[in-house]
């Protein structure tokens, strides 16, 4: 007991004796700072300001010492085409140009004649080929095989006439020659939708409205020379009395496409007579004696 009292005695006594060194050594670091300082401000002051700027550096210099040093970090540019692989060569890895006098001066071949190398014209040579085989044809077929691709050579301009008369515009056929193609380009051309079944087709022109021709004649004094889109579907249907709802922007002439064909249908009418009698009192006591006939029947 008595050795590992001692023991502790002694330990405690070094670590106290550790204790005050390190602070003595504090107090002597500090001081030497502490004079270091004034001295430093002091050969400033009799220097002059030329020295100042190597009395920043040592102070920097102090501080990094215990204070430590702060890390720059850089930040890292983004690259965007760093995983995108190039598969064409670069410009600058072709050593062949500029370099090698094989490639920087290459013989030009001198053509002579009217062809290419050697007088030899290729464009020339494929005529007369074609030529050669058409004359081979030619000679090799019968007459009746001639008389045969004549009228299929006929044929053929025939149906190429036909389609292309077929696919002239809507503008240049007559109405009983117009397509459901023609029709369909024609609602798309003045962006005509429909919906709705047996919608019949709109109208081209005014001359082809099926009213009367007074009708007609005040529409052109009126001044519409063409019916707007709208006038050119709801007047047809206004025509078979059927209901129509219409949708068109404001001042499209959707008022005219819904008087149109009530005018038609008003002037169709049969007109009023005024009938007068003599007899008219005798007919008045007829019409008044079969009512009141009826009158006793249902009592």
């Amino acid at each position: 007991m008595e050795a590992f009292k001692k023991q502790t005695e002694y330990l405690e006594g070094a670590k106290d004796l550790e204790r005050k060194r390190r602070a003595e050594d504090f107090q002597e670091r500090m001081r030497q700072h502490r004079n270091f300082r004034n001295t430093g401000k002091r050969a400033a002051q009799e220097e002059g300001p030329g020295d100042k700027v190597n009395i920043s550096q040592e102070e920097q210099a102090i501080k990094e010492r215990y204070l430590g040093q702060k890390r720059l970090t850089k930040r890292r540019p983004r690259r965007l085409n760093e995983r995108k692989f190039v598969f064409d060569w670069d410009v600058a890895d072709d050593t062949s140009q500029d370099y090698n006098p094989l490639y920087k001066e290459k013989h030009q071949i001198q053509f002579f004649g009217r062809g290419h190398i050697g007088g030899i014209d290729i464009k020339q040579q494929k005529k007369e080929i074609g030529r050669f085989y058409s004359k081979l044809l030619e000679s090799r077929r019968s007459d009746t095989q001639k008389v045969q691709e004549k009228k299929r050579l006929s044929g053929v301009a025939k149906r190429e006439a036909k389609q292309k008369w077929d696919d002239r515009h809507w503008t240049e056929k007559a109405l009983d020659q117009m397509t459901e193609r023609d029709w369909r380009i024609f609602r798309e051309d003045f962006n005509i939708s429909t919906k709705g079944g047996n919608i019949p087709n709109p109208l081209r022109s005014w001359a082809e409205m099926n009213v009367a021709d007074e009708l007609k004649d005040v529409i052109k004094k009126v001044g519409y020379p063409e019916p707007t889109p709208i006038q050119r579907q709801a007047i047809p249907i206004g025509l078979q009395n059927r209901d129509i709802i219409g949708v068109a922007e404001t001042g499209s002439g959707k008022t005219a496409a819904f008087l149109i064909p009530l005018l038609n249908w008003i002037q169709r009418l049969p007109k009023l007579e005024r009938l007068e009698s003599k007899d008219h009192m005798l007919l008045l006591w007829l019409l008044l004696e079969s009512w009141h006939s009826k009158l006793r029947k249902k009592q």
